[in-house]
């Protein structure tokens, strides 16, 4: 039972952590893509704080992630 509990959380924390990989990699492509001129129009508030709130979720959300799908391996052998 609990090495399910902690599989699925596990699942769960993996697929954020997934999609805030995925933003970090598309912020950091449309701010290469663009023309200069573009890029200083898109460049405000929201995408500053994207660019360091994104990647430390991704990081927080994986080190969840990690730390369940362990604990539910070390549950599964114990037992």
């Amino acid at each position: 039972m609990t090495k399910a509990v902690f599989s699925i959380i596990g699942t769960f924390f993996a697929a954020a952590c997934l999609f805030f990989i995925y933003y970090t990699v598309r912020l950091i492509y449309v701010n290469l893509a663009m023309s200069p001129d573009e890029a200083a129009a898109h460049r405000t508030g929201g995408m500053l704080i994207g660019a360091i709130a994104f990647p430390v979720a991704a990081i927080i959300f994986g080190l969840i992630s990690w730390f369940c799908f362990r604990r539910g391996l070390k549950r599964s052998i114990e037992e």
